[in-house]
């Protein structure tokens, strides 16, 4: 049984992915790129390596260098989830490639994979729109190697030697705005409950427990607080009374108090006194060290560093002080 129930979940999910594949993706594109090889594509990228007509090789730079026999060849990349957060791609203009863009619109002069020049002779002008301040923006770009003009829903953005660039644009899917935090549920549906905290409690969550699943707790009414808000204009009444005296304190035999009620520890009483065998009686004991002659000194004290300065030897350089090398 659980052998049948893995692999019907397996063909499910198998359904489903191929569904959404032959579904056309509508989102729209946020980030543009220029490659030398398209097998070469940043992450999260998709090259356009065909044209849409003639199923051709789509290179944009089209010349063959005969000199070295190397071919120099340039791929658009598109992508719908990278580029700047919030911002997606509105339109398109193919322009000379010594010509300023127009304002507000973006250039690719270096190719992402070789930091190459991008193009020859035209380039792409991109113009980047938050999301919000637009309601449609590109959704899809094809080249056309053999076409005059744009297939039916797309618009022609120019041709860039010999390869037609067509985009097509469609409405940006609307974002539910976040909930208003303090909200109440009746507040924020036109009255009564919440639809899905309704469905959720007619549901039995306990992956098939017999126990149904207890109703959500309701919302807290927004007028209510754990904690009462102290506003700035709220002033607190002084006390009618003065506060009690505290209680006298008993000075300790150092004559300083650790704490407003009175205290007793275990050596108040207890003279300081030095113990009597600590005591001399001798008052100079420096008297009694033995004399020492300057012969004595010498002979018992003096030392030549042989032994260090043969150590060291091998460390003696220029940049290096010794102490032992003079």
């Amino acid at each position: 049984m659980g052998g049948s129930g893995g692999g019907s979940t397996t063909a499910s999910k198998n359904v489903i992915t191929s569904i959404m594949n032959f579904l056309p993706d509508n989102r729209p594109i946020t980030s543009l790129h220029i490659v030398e090889d398209y097998e070469k594509c940043p992450k999260n990228f998709t090259p356009i390596s065909r044209t849409y007509d003639q199923d051709a090789d789509a290179d944009l730079w089209r010349e063959t260098n005969y000199l070295f026999g190397r071919q120099t060849t340039r791929y658009l990349c598109l992508s719908k989830t990278e580029g700047l957060p919030e911002y997606v791609v509105e339109t398109l203009k193919v322009i000379a490639e010594k010509i300023a863009p127009p304002k507000e619109f973006s250039l690719l002069s270096r190719t992402a994979d070789s930091d190459q020049k991008a193009w020859r002779k035209r380039q792409i002008a991109y113009k980047l729109s938050k999301r919000g301040t637009v309601t449609h923006a590109v959704t899809d770009i094809i080249l056309c190697s053999k076409l005059k003009i744009a297939p039916d829903g797309f618009k022609l953005a120019g041709d860039i030697n010999g390869i037609l660039i067509c985009y097509k644009t469609g409405a940006i899917p609307a974002r539910l705005p976040p909930p208003v935090p303090g909200l109440t549920p009746a507040q924020t549906n036109g009255g009564g409950g919440s639809e899905v905290e309704k469905a959720l409690n007619r549901l039995n969550l306990n992956n098939g427990s017999r126990n149904p699943k207890q109703p959500l707790p309701p919302v807290p009414n927004a007028e209510e607080h754990d904690y009462e808000e102290i506003q700035q204009s709220y002033q607190i009444n002084s006390p009618l009374r003065p506060a009690p005296r505290p209680p006298a304190s008993h000075s300790t035999s150092s004559g300083h108090s650790i704490g407003t009620l009175g205290t007793y520890t275990d050596v108040e009483g207890v003279p300081f006194v030095i113990n009597p065998l600590l005591k001399s009686n001798k008052q100079n004991e420096l008297s009694t060290l033995p004399q020492l002659s300057d012969f004595a000194l010498k002979k018992d004290l003096d030392y030549d560093f042989q032994l260090e300065r043969q150590t060291l030897c091998a460390m003696k350089s220029s940049a290096s002080k010794n102490p032992f090398f003079k």
